[in-house]
């Protein structure tokens, strides 16, 4: 078995074909996600109305993403959300081809039942003739995830949101689901093309994970192991087999955030919600959005004081994993930020 060079934002991010070439597929490191974003914009337009349309859209994120950091804390999520959407319909269009004629909806509703605990997250059904930019942009995250309605509890999608689980278990009084990945090798052997991960974990744990369906061993050292491998069609991996192998490691399920030190991934034992970080983020920043816009006088209401610490943790750290996560994934490239602090 010989061990494989990780390229095209494998294991995490990589797709079967770039919208652009930046980097020579290798990770990314960038001061300034708006200026990159641009720069993005600029080599994926193949006409002058296109791209207009696109910088008109990243000017808004960028404004509202801005005015967000300065803000109180209850004025933040509807300004973020405004971050968000703009930027996804950049996403959804840099991936898709739906352009500025197009009717653009939030494709998304919520319903507060006046407590945290019983709201619920509407991504509505897709349209052919308007674009609902909560399906098109949580399909690229979540390949398989229905074309019709989807009903989520908002509290229960936020247990899978990685930067703010070890509040979310305090809180709630539950034990934590994540099993951290310690160490991981991308590998080839013969024209198999293998995903071996060192984790972390108990012997409980490790019986969990199995009956989520992920393959589980132990290896001569003793060290939990998580393998997951495709059959490549040569003996010499292509950026298909890196893309088909991240797909079924993402399918299994896969959580990660982003940190100083890069990547931090992780396998989980909960067997519902198993959204990705990127749509959960997303989904919940409409949800805190919508309160914030209809109901701002039901803010502490709807939330207990325990959870309006979880929202605070929530909006403190989220929006930035969104920003460069959403990025690496659309681009099928890792994506660090240079010289700054998570």
């Amino acid at each position: 078995m010989v061990e494989v060079e990780e390229k095209y934002g494998f294991p995490l991010f990589a797709r079967q074909s770039s919208v652009v070439n930046l980097g020579k597929n290798e990770k990314l490191v960038i001061s300034d996600i708006w200026s990159f974003w641009d720069y993005v914009i600029k080599k994926a337009s193949s006409d002058r109305k296109g791209e207009e349309f696109l910088r008109s859209l990243l000017e808004q994120a960028k404004h509202f993403y801005q005015s967000a950091e300065g803000s109180p804390v209850k004025s933040q999520p509807l300004l973020y959300y405004y971050s968000f959407l703009n930027l996804s319909k950049i996403m959804i269009n840099i991936r898709g081809s739906f352009g500025p004629s197009k009717m653009y909806m939030h494709g998304m509703k919520e319903d507060h039942k006046h407590k945290f605990i019983n709201s619920e997250i509407v991504k509505q059904r897709q349209k052919h003739q308007i674009v609902q930019v909560a399906h098109e942009l949580v399909s690229l995250f979540d390949s398989g995830i229905t074309t019709g309605d989807l009903t989520l509890n908002s509290k229960n999608i936020l247990n899978h949101c990685v930067g703010v689980h070890r509040a979310y278990s305090e809180i709630y009084n539950q034990p934590e689901i994540f099993v951290r990945i310690r160490k991981y090798g991308l590998y080839k052997h013969g024209k198999k093309l293998i995903f071996k991960a060192i984790l972390q974990c108990s012997s409980s744990q490790s019986t969990e994970l199995i009956a989520r369906g992920y393959d589980i061993s132990s290896d001569e050292d003793g060290n939990t192991v998580y393998t997951e491998s495709i059959t490549m069609a040569s003996y010499q991996p292509k950026r298909t087999d890196y893309a088909a192998l991240s797909t079924e490691i993402k399918n299994k399920g896969i959580w990660y955030f982003i940190g100083n030190s890069g990547y931090t991934m992780y396998l989980s034992t909960c067997a519902d919600n198993r959204y990705s970080q990127e749509s959960i983020i997303y989904m919940m920043m409409f949800y805190l959005g919508s309160i914030t816009r209809y109901h701002p006088y039901m803010f502490d209401k709807i939330f207990s004081d325990k959870e309006q610490w979880l929202m605070s943790e929530f909006l403190g750290t989220q929006p930035k994993q969104f920003l460069y996560l959403a990025t690496a994934n659309i681009l099928g490239q890792s994506v660090l930020k240079a010289y700054a602090s998570f």
